[in-house]
C-alpha cells in the first residue's frame, strides 16, 4: 500500500514538473515573440497616399455619344473625363540610410505607391513625412521610397534599419510574423506559418510568390514578413478575394534584387528569351521520356530565341547548366540576367541533347510598351498559353491572343471586343504573341491608319470587327 502511495504521489510530481516546464516553456516563447516584435516595430511605417482617378465623362460614350452623332445640329455636351481624388493606405519598412544622399529609404509594394501623386510616410516615433517614389516595378510589386533627412529622422532611421534575410532558406512550416496597419490599425502584428513557397501569381511572370496563413488585410501591403530572429524573409503584398488564411508576400531575395537594379539603374533591367511556353505533364514526360523541364509551344518572331535556332516542340532542360523544372524556373533564370547577357540554354530536340548560345533581349521594353498600350486601348490581351486554354475553357485554335479584359467606354470597348474573345488576325495577318498584337497596333499608329480589321473567335462563332486607332498626342 505504502509502495503504491509513493507511485501516485511520484507520478502527481511528475505532472506538476511537465506542466511547470511546459509554462515555462509557453512563457519562454512568448518573451521571445515580444523581443522580436519590439525590435522590428519601429523600422515598420504606414504610408499614405493621394491618387486622382479618371472617371470617364457618360456623354462620351454610348447611348449618348450615339445619340448625338445622330443629331448633329444638337449642340454636344464633350468634355474630358472627370477626375476623383482617391486616398489610399498601405505599410513600408527601412532598409537603408544614405548620408551621402541625405535620403532614408523604404520597401514598400508598386501597387500601394502607383500613380500617386502625393505620398506620406508615419514613422514609429509620429513623424510623418513627404516621400518620394525612386522607382517601381510592377512585374514583382516591389516600390523603393525615400524620405529626405529632416527633424532627425536619420538618426532615428539608422537605429532602426531592418535586416534582410535569405529567403532562399525558408522551409514551408517555418513561423513569421506580418507587421503593418491593416485597415489603418498601425503596428498590427499577426502571426503564421509559411503555407507553401515559389507560389506562381498570375500577371507576375518569373516571380514565385510566399504563401503564409498569418493575417493580412487591406493596408498591410508593402509591410514585412520576418522569420523568429527578427529578418525580413518577404514584403506582404497580395490576399485572395473572398479566402481565409492565404496571404502572399514578395521572397526579400526578389525584393533585394529589384531594389538594386533601381538603386543602379533607376528602373529594372530583365532580360527576355522570346518564347511561349508550357509544364511538362506526367503524359508527356512519359512520352518523351523525360521527368523535367518545359516545352516550347511558340517562338516569337524576330525574338533572341528565333534568331539563336530555338524550335517550337525543344524541350528546355537547362540554362547555363541550371535545371528547368517548371516554367516559373525557366523565367526567374532568364529574366534575372541583364539584356544583352549571353546564355546557354540546353534543349532536347528529337531525343537529343542541345545547347544552343542565345543573345538576351529586353524584357523591359516589351513590358512597357505592353502596359502603354493596355492603357491606350482599354484592352489586356494575354498568350494563348496551354495554360489559359485550359483554364477558361478555350476553344482550339492555331494562333490567336486572349482577350482578358476590356475597360468600359474605352476604343476595345467600342469595337465590341468581349473579355473571352480570341483575337486570331490583325488585317488578315496572323497574331501569334502579345508582343506581336501590339506591335501591329504600333505600326497602324505609325502609318496614320484610322483603324484596323480584327478577326475574332468568339465562342464557337468567327467575327470581324473595327478596332479605332488611337491618335498619339503631339
Amino acid at each position: 500500500m505504502k509502495n503504491r502511495t509513493l507511485g501516485v504521489l511520484s507520478i502527481f510530481l511528475l505532472l506538476l514538473s511537465i506542466q511547470a516546464s511546459f509554462a515555462s516553456l509557453l512563457k519562454e516563447i512568448e518573451n521571445e515573440r515580444i523581443k522580436i516584435i519590439e525590435k522590428v516595430a519601429p523600422g515598420v511605417a504606414t504610408v499614405f497616399t493621394v491618387k486622382e482617378v479618371k472617371i470617364p465623362n457618360p456623354f462620351n460614350m454610348p447611348p449618348f455619344s450615339d445619340f448625338f452623332n445622330k443629331f448633329p445640329n444638337i449642340p454636344f455636351p464633350h468634355q474630358k473625363d472627370f477626375t476623383q481624388r482617391q486616398e489610399g493606405l498601405g505599410s513600408a519598412f527601412i532598409v537603408k540610410v544614405d548620408d551621402k544622399k541625405k535620403l532614408v529609404y523604404l520597401l514598400t509594394n508598386n501597387h500601394v505607391v502607383e500613380n500617386a501623386t502625393n505620398i506620406k510616410v508615419q514613422f514609429k516615433n509620429r513623424q510623418i513625412l513627404d516621400a518620394k517614389v525612386i522607382g517601381t516595378d510592377k512585374l514583382s510589386d516591389v516600390a523603393v521610397i525615400a524620405v529626405p533627412f529632416k527633424d532627425g529622422i536619420e538618426k532615428f532611421a539608422k537605429k532602426h534599419v531592418l535586416p534582410l534575410g535569405d529567403s532562399e532558406k525558408l522551409k514551408t512550416g517555418m513561423t513569421v510574423l506580418a507587421i503593418g496597419s491593416p485597415l489603418g490599425l498601425k503596428w498590427t502584428v499577426t502571426e503564421g506559418i509559411i503555407s507553401a513557397l515559389n507560389r506562381p501569381l498570375e500577371g507576375h511572370p518569373g516571380e514565385g510568390f510566399i504563401q503564409t496563413d498569418a493575417a493580412i488585410n487591406p493596408g498591410n501591403s508593402g509591410g514585412p514578413l520576418v522569420n523568429v530572429e527578427g529578418k525580413v524573409i518577404g514584403i506582404n503584398t497580395a490576399i485572395i478575394a473572398g479566402a481565409q488564411g492565404l496571404g502572399f508576400a514578395v521572397p526579400i531575395n526578389q525584393a533585394k534584387w529589384v531594389m538594386e537594379q533601381i538603386l543602379k539603374y533607376g528602373k529594372v533591367r530583365r532580360g527576355r528569351l522570346g518564347v511561349v511556353i508550357q509544364p511538362l505533364t506526367p503524359e508527356l514526360a512519359k512520352y518523351f521520356n523525360i521527368n523535367y523541364g518545359v516545352i516550347v509551344t511558340q517562338v516569337q518572331k524576330g525574338s533572341p530565341a528565333e534568331k539563336a535556332g530555338i524550335q517550337p516542340g525543344d524541350i528546355i532542360i537547362a540554362v547555363n547548366g541550371e535545371k528547368v523544372e517548371s516554367p516559373n524556373d525557366l523565367q526567374k533564370l532568364i529574366m534575372r540576367k541583364l539584356p544583352g547577357t549571353e546564355v546557354v540554354v540546353t534543349v532536347i530536340r528529337d531525343g537529343k541533347k542541345k545547347n544552343i548560345k542565345v543573345k538576351l533581349g529586353s524584357w523591359e521594353g516589351t513590358l512597357e510598351n505592353a502596359k502603354e498600350m493596355e492603357e491606350k486601348y482599354g484592352l489586356i490581351v494575354k498568350d494563348l498559353t496551354p495554360q489559359i486554354v485550359e483554364k477558361f475553357k478555350l476553344p482550339n485554335v492555331p494562333y490567336g491572343v486572349f482577350v482578358y479584359a476590356v475597360k468600359f467606354g474605352s476604343p476595345a470597348d467600342e469595337a465590341g471586343l468581349r473579355s473571352g474573345d480570341i483575337i486570331l488576325s490583325v488585317d488578315k495577318k496572323p497574331v501569334r504573341s502579345v508582343h506581336e498584337f501590339w506591335q501591329m497596333i504600333k505600326k497602324a499608329e505609325k502609318a496614320g491608319k484610322e483603324d484596323v480589321l480584327l478577326k475574332v473567335r468568339r465562342g464557337s462563332a468567327v467575327i470581324y470587327t473595327v478596332l479605332p486607332i488611337v491618335k498619339n498626342e503631339k
